[in-house]
């Protein structure tokens, strides 16, 4: 369901949302593709993220249905069975989507030494303290960034002392002040139609300061212009893919062009970036139900 590439090494890590999770690692050369560690249990049912830590040695696991963070080593050979697992508590007030927590990613924040886990489920992203691992991982509800009730953070980017979270529940994107731990506001991702019950999904950030959201309910790629100073998101363009379920998305190097996965109708549309901003959709690539666009380094 979701791929990572580590920077360190260049290995690859996969996430098998399955009942009983697994991760597994990759190497790539050239236009292969070969096992690198062994595969292992993540110990918690469906994980759809994973990161690398810094080193590339560690993968840290989201498992959306068993509301477990898992730790992996990563190494040649080595079993990735879980060695550390963190499991949360809570709830939000979206009976059908927020009865238990729902972990969706995990995002390494190498300025504050944490790890930040947005929870779909109870309305938090998670900060866990990266100092004692691999010896150890604790977590301390009174630490999480509370967002407001109903929004269903899903993935997030870190700009400097600010993140910005795509909330799959209620379409909006919060702004949160690491330094501080605090939501600071929230913005609507778009108000031009009638929810499907679908929202956001994935986020980037590209170097202009434009963020780009994935919206579903639209099958459109979303641009908001983040003011750092004013601390607000504004809305500036939306370019609709002609593909279904926009899943995940990447922005090339050169940031000329945004790739954006359309799941259900099996492509990957490409749409051109002018400072950032999405223009216009340049052409379109088949390939059965992509979930997840992992960029080389």
């Amino acid at each position: 369901m979701y791929l990572a590439i580590s920077p360190a090494t260049g290995v690859l890590g996969i996430v098998h949302e399955l009942a009983d999770g697994l991760v597994s690692t990759w190497t790539i050369e050239g236009d292969t593709v070969a096992p690198f560690g062994r595969p292992g249990a993540t110990g918690s049912a469906d994980p759809c993220h994973l990161a690398f830590a810094e080193s590339g040695d560690l993968l840290f696991a989201a498992n959306y249905s068993g509301g477990r963070l898992s730790v992996h080593p990563v190494g040649p050979g080595v079993v990735a069975d879980a060695a550390l697992t963190v499991d949360f508590t809570g709830t939000g007030p979206n009976a059908s989507r927020q009865l238990s927590p729902h972990p969706h990613q995990a995002v390494v924040d190498s300025a504050r030494g944490q790890l930040l886990v947005p929870d779909l489920g109870a309305d938090r992203v998670r900060l866990l303290d990266l100092a004692l691992v691999p010896a150890a991982l604790d977590h301390d509800d009174a630490t999480d960034i509370v967002l407001h009730a109903g929004a269903g953070p899903r993935h997030l980017v870190v700009t400097g002392d600010l993140a910005v979270t795509a909330n799959e529940l209620d379409r909006t994107a919060s702004l949160l002040d690491l330094a501080e731990a605090r939501e600071i506001a929230w913005f609507p991702i778009g108000d031009d139609l009638e929810p499907r019950g679908l929202g956001c999904s994935a986020i980037r950030l590209t170097r202009s300061g434009v963020v780009l959201i994935g919206d579903r309910d639209a099958d459109a790629l979303r641009a908001l212009r983040l003011d750092t100073e004013a601390r607000t998101l504004e809305l500036v363009a939306t370019v609709p893919t002609g593909g279904r379920h926009p899943r995940d998305l990447q922005v090339t190097h050169d940031e000329r062009f945004a790739l954006v996965a359309d799941q259900a109708s099996d492509s990957i549309t490409v749409i051109t970036l002018e400072g950032g901003v999405p223009t216009e959709v340049v052409a379109t690539l088949e390939t059965p139900a992509p979930a997840c666009l992992a960029r080389m380094p």
